[in-house]
């Protein structure tokens, strides 16, 4: 059985051994505190199998646009062009400077979703430039 230690971000088993055997990629998880016991079950320990990354230079003022059509993912980091003389608005549809997280160039904002059709910008000018590294 592994218990997470309160305070600290590793798994340790029931003797206080870190957990550090990831040759089965799994984890039966089980919580325990004085007067109840979770089984949780097995957890699986994966990272990222893919990395890809885009851009699109064409961020506009007038509307905004899905970054890039449909491509899934788990997780992306997102940065407005450093050479960008505007703001990028980053958020769900219909995104605006009112709504959006706002990126001046160089910035980055990374946030987990599961395809990047559901991103949207929009730009304080025309014509800035969002690049994308995405993990899947």
């Amino acid at each position: 059985m592994a218990k997470a230690s309160v305070g600290a971000i590793r798994l340790i088993d029931a003797d206080g051994d870190a957990l550090d055997d990831t040759s089965t990629n799994s984890l039966r998880v089980k919580i325990v505190d004085a007067t109840d016991t979770i089984d949780i079950g097995d957890v699986q320990i994966q990272g990222y199998g893919t990395i890809g990354h885009g851009n699109n230079t064409d961020i506009d003022s007038d509307d905004d646009e899905a970054i890039t059509s449909s491509t899934p993912c788990k997780y992306v980091e997102l940065m407005a062009h450093i050479d960008n003389a505007g703001i990028i608005y980053v958020g769900g549809e219909n995104v605006t400077s009112a709504t959006g997280i706002a990126l001046y160039g160089g910035d980055v904002f990374s946030m987990h979703v599961d395809n990047l059709s559901k991103i949207f910008a929009r730009a304080s000018v025309d014509n800035q430039s969002l690049q994308w590294v995405y993990f899947l």
